[in-house]
């Protein structure tokens, strides 16, 4: 397979013709994670989240941002990592994927970079949440577990948060 034709596979977007991406990279514990920066709309510092009894269990709610209703997604929860409690340096990574926006609750949003499509492959069976993955990028001893976005939320949730932010 070539290098374009892997890349494609993954859904990552080409920013240059010299067939490299960027990502915006952020941290659940000691991983790095990323996603494509063309799914990013802004970071923000944890703000008030409205609870909604009626969604699934990683939905932790939703916030307001500037006039829009924003479903928020617990990472960890969703990665089945050790929940770790909100404080005012926990940050928000706004996303946006088909029109739709979902905030993810994430450590840290530490840094974009400029990735060699070359870098990223396809996930493996490496652990049991790679089907949230898109791809895998590797940037010298850095593992970067790229994340899918129209994954992160199950297809049965998908449409329960869907009726519950229609009701509310």
């Amino acid at each position: 397979m070539t290098t374009r034709a892997r890349f494609e596979k993954t859904g990552l977007a080409t920013q240059t013709i010299d067939e490299e991406t960027q990502l915006v990279i952020f941290r659940l514990d000691d991983q790095e994670y990323a996603l494509d920066i063309t799914n990013v709309v802004q970071v923000v510092r944890m703000v008030a989240i409205t609870p909604m009894p009626e969604a699934s269990e990683v939905v932790e709610g939703v916030i307001n941002l500037r006039g829009k209703v924003i479903p928020v997604v617990d990472v960890r929860r969703r990665f089945g990592l050790p929940l770790k409690p909100y404080d005012l340096n926990t940050q928000l990574l706004i996303t946006r994927r088909d029109g739709r926006m979902m905030a993810l609750i994430v450590d840290v949003v530490s840094e974009v970079l400029t990735m060699p499509t070359s870098n990223i492959e396809p996930p493996s069976e490496i652990a049991p949440q790679m089907e949230r993955l898109s791809a895998v990028g590797k940037l010298g001893d850095r593992l970067l577990l790229i994340l899918d976005l129209g994954r992160a939320l199950t297809f049965e949730e998908e449409p329960r948060l869907a009726a519950v932010l229609m009701d509310g």
